[in-house]
């Protein structure tokens, strides 16, 4: 196979690291070489065993993953691979053959992101693999800042089915004694009805789970057919509802008050909140006019002398 040369390594240093599993060799070679050629770094595996052990040692931004392989098959593999709280972020594009409807259904159903059909079209290949990466790497710094804020956050696809989720919206799950696997079992179907009625943003679902009803708040689309949701307690609820009714608040004006309570920076409740630090502060600036106070520290201490008579 072609090896890489200095100058597509370090144009690939951009461009990311790619992974190709398929036991035939022939389609090893010319994909290795086109997307060497396309300035990518390119991991190989002959079979999903060793996919999934060269995933868990160099974590590819992409794996290229045909569906028919012995020892263990891509559907397997995929699988296995969203299992792995480490590499479940890794986007997989199946290749399949002209006619195998059956395996593109299986390969979605995965995890896989895409699919390719053989003989694989290169120019097609090569104009999907950077949006997948790139969607990938949108998804991963979203989550490591909702990660780094505290934030209950998940993401799910349109079935339902867990595909991340924060360690705060684990512990979430834990007080209402569910494990990741027992929420999705009691929450999936009550999903996956509300995403096929196409929510808007920020609309909110209730869900019978655990020891006590749950709300999730719709955020966005990360990546395509993925939703991103927070977890909203029945204590988070009933606290927002209060201000909103103490103060004359509406329910936006509420939530970053909320938030500037718990001493939030303007910057991260935008990131709670999914709106800019500038839409942040022309919320507290009615804020401040209804509650009567002049600045953020006064609000916080009215707001936080009003929870604490609660």
């Amino acid at each position: 196979m072609k090896a890489a040369t200095p100058m597509a390594m370090t144009t690939a240093a951009n461009s990311g690291v790619v992974l190709i599993a398929d036991d035939t060799v022939e389609s090893l070679g010319m994909l290795n070489e086109a997307l060497i050629d396309a300035g990518y770094t390119v991991l190989v595996a002959m079979d999903g065993q060793q996919a999934l052990a060269v995933a868990g040692r160099m974590m590819p931004d992409l794996i290229l993953m045909d569906a028919i392989m012995p020892n263990m098959d891509g559907f397997e593999a995929c699988a296995a691979l969203k299992q792995d709280s480490e590499l479940e972020s890794i986007p997989v594009i199946f290749m399949t053959g002209l006619s195998d409807s059956d395996d593109v259904v299986r390969g979605l159903a995965a995890g896989g992101v895409d699919y390719v059909t053989k003989p694989v079209n290169l120019d097609v290949l090569l104009a999907r693999v950077p949006v997948h990466i790139a969607n990938a790497r949108k998804t991963r710094r979203a989550m490591r800042s909702l990660e780094e804020i505290g934030q209950p956050t998940l993401a799910c696809d349109v079935h339902g089915h867990l595909l991340w989720c924060s360690g705060r919206a684990r512990e979430v799950m834990q007080q209402q004694g569910l494990a990741e696997s027992e929420f999705q079992q009691q929450a999936s179907s009550a999903l996956a009805q509300w995403f096929a009625r196409s929510p808007e943003r920020f609309q909110q679902l209730r869900i019978d789970v655990g020891e006590r009803p749950l709300q999730v708040k719709f955020l966005g689309l990360p990546a395509p057919g993925e939703f991103l949701l927070r977890l909203v307690d029945e204590d988070e609820m009933s606290l927002r509802q209060s201000l909103k009714d103490h103060f004359g608040l509406t329910e936006r004006e509420a939530e970053v008050l909320l938030w500037l309570s718990r001493g939030k920076t303007n910057q991260e409740i935008g990131q709670i909140l999914t709106m800019s630090p500038r839409t942040v502060n022309k919320h507290l600036e009615t804020v401040f006019r209804k509650m009567g106070v002049e600045n953020r520290t006064s609000a916080a201490a009215a707001s936080l002398g009003y929870l604490s008579m609660l």
